[in-house]
């Protein structure tokens, strides 16, 4: 039964721990971008309304700049396909608004800047 799981979540992901990190600094960038703290974006109990919107930012951000599938997401955030699903579907919506698009383009821009993992530089 464990390592049914084991192998389950390395099919999703090559290195989960790297997957958290990287989960990390989208959270810390959304943070600030935001000025909801951190710890109340990535807690698993219900939060506020701001903090729910930067945590479905932080999952959208993941998902669209690195070309992770949902799934992958999900576990890296501790969370439900579905429930990233919709995140980004609500986020996506949001982006009909030009200065909401505007800012989160600059976010977008900000994580593909980022210096790429040790392994993955040439």
């Amino acid at each position: 039964m464990l390592v049914q799981a084991l192998e389950d979540i390395w099919a999703i992901t090559p290195d989960p721990r790297r997957d958290r990190l990287t989960v990390g600094f989208v959270t810390h960038l959304v943070s600030l971008a935001t000025g909801v703290p951190a710890a109340e974006i990535s807690t698993p109990k219900r939060a506020s309304h701001a903090a729910v919107r930067a945590r479905q930012l932080a999952i959208y951000l993941t998902h669209i700049t690195f070309h992770w599938p949902l799934a992958r997401v999900a576990f890296a955030f501790g969370r439900d396909r579905t429930t990233c699903g919709h995140a980004c579907r609500k986020i996506e919506d949001l982006r009909d608004d030009v200065a909401f698009d505007r800012r989160l383009a600059a976010l977008e821009a900000c994580l593909r800047q980022a210096p790429a993992h040790a392994e993955e530089m040439p």
